[in-house]
């Protein structure tokens, strides 16, 4: 079985984590089941210097006339390689940011994939509409099957929908073409259904077990600490949780404990909103980490904190939860997909004191979480040995349908 993966995000030297769950589930996929190949199709569009900004022409003038677009290629394993065909990738109020030499570009990374290992049997694409576009494109040009994952919910997005909240018919083509449509959670299988979504499957994320596995220790640290991993930012609710911070510490003012928080953005306001509150004793910015410092965290704090506004299906939740540790998140779409009362607590979003005394609960009440019981549903759920093989019959089902239409 020959799968070719169209992804819109997908790590790079710029940005590492960005859509690294696409490569670790092909790289998963591919270890898993020797008889499957997998191509993953990069056009730039996580690389700088292919990135052209809006305001810097300058910059933009540097990197027209440095730029390499020589075709290339990167075997991980014998049956997974990435392949390059770099272009530039712009706005895409502008000439649709470059669609055709994008497309042209996913068209020769395809080429290349059947040079290596024969004729693709489907295309899977990741986080639609951007990859929607792409891959049904590629699709139309070869006659192959595609599939899509849909990472982020297709409503209520403004910029895929219409004033009245049904899907813009250029992003609904994509739906409707598809073999089949992956929602990650429940929420957006939901989500999907409400906007008239067909041949919906839902596959959560999964998570490799083997990585994340709890640390030997089993006592709390001294002092209590939480762990939050996320973007800093409005979305991620990071200033909901420092206020939350503030009314946890007026409960217990002889209590010692810390918040470590993890993540790269706008780290000068939240410092001074910390500040401004009097808890900047209580907090620690660790900045931007890699996936082995996240481990090492997980594994080293007594609770992990999401205090989202939005989510899907947070990988940071399925990681905590894999090092058997308890999570305390907001009901803001996925994390409702992943918190049960033997893992964790679940909260309103944008509400600080219900976060606060989420987090006194769990200071008061540590001992009733078993970490062997949270490492065993996580195995259960969201581990590569419970998602992957329903990835393999999706993809055996999505072949099956195509090949009876012929």
């Amino acid at each position: 079985m020959n799968i070719f993966v169209i992804p819109s995000w997908y790590p790079s030297a710029d940005y590492p984590i960005s859509g690294s769950f696409v490569k670790e589930q092909a790289a998963a996929l591919c270890k898993a089941y020797p008889d499957i190949n997998v191509g993953v199709s990069i056009w730039g569009q996580q690389d700088e210097k292919y990135l052209l900004w809006a305001k810097d022409h300058f910059k933009n003038i540097g990197k027209i006339t440095s730029a390499s677009h020589v075709p290339y290629k990167k075997q991980l394993l014998s049956n997974f390689t990435e392949y390059y065909c770099n272009t530039f990738t712009w706005s895409r109020s502008f000439l649709h940011g470059n669609s055709k030499a994008i497309i042209q570009a996913n068209l020769r990374n395809l080429k290349a994939f059947e040079a290596d290992y024969g004729p693709v049997d489907l295309l899977h694409g990741h986080l639609s509409p951007y990859a929607g576009n792409i891959i049904q494109k590629v699709s139309e040009a070869t006659g192959i099957p595609f599939c899509l994952t849909e990472h982020n919910p297709p409503s209520p997005c403004p910029n895929v929908t219409t004033s009245g909240g049904q899907l813009k018919e250029k992003y609904s083509t994509h739906y409707q073409n598809a073999a089949a449509t992956i929602a990650i959670s429940l929420q957006s299988a939901m989500l999907m259904k409400q906007q008239g979504v067909k041949r919906i499957r839902l596959i959560p994320n999964h998570l490799d077990e083997r990585l994340f596995k709890p640390f030997c220790s089993t006592a709390p640290l001294q002092p209590f600490t939480f762990l939050t991993i996320a973007q800093l930012s409005t979305l991620k609710g990071i200033a909901v949780l420092l206020k939350a911070i503030d009314i946890f510490a007026e409960h217990i003012p002889e209590t010692k404990f810390l918040v470590n928080i993890a993540g790269d953005g706008d780290k000068v306001t939240y410092a001074a909103i910390a500040k401004e509150l009097g808890i900047e004793d209580k907090v620690v910015w660790l900045g931007k980490i890699t996936r082995q410092e996240a481990l090492e965290q997980h594994q080293r704090n007594d609770v992990f904190i999401l205090p989202s506004l939005i989510e899907n299906l947070p990988v940071v939740l399925l990681e905590a939860i894999a090092c058997g540790k308890p999570i305390i998140a907001t009901k803001c779409g996925g994390p409702e997909s992943i918190v049960t009362s033997q893992n964790g607590l679940l909260v309103e979003k944008n509400d600080p004191e219900g976060l606060a005394q989420a987090m006194l609960y769990m200071m008061n009440n540590y001992d009733k979480y078993d970490r062997h019981v949270i490492r065993q549903d996580f195995l259960d759920r969201f581990s590569s040995q419970a998602v992957l093989p329903q990835l393999v019959q999706l993809y055996q089902d999505s072949i099956h349908k195509h090949k009876a239409k012929k």
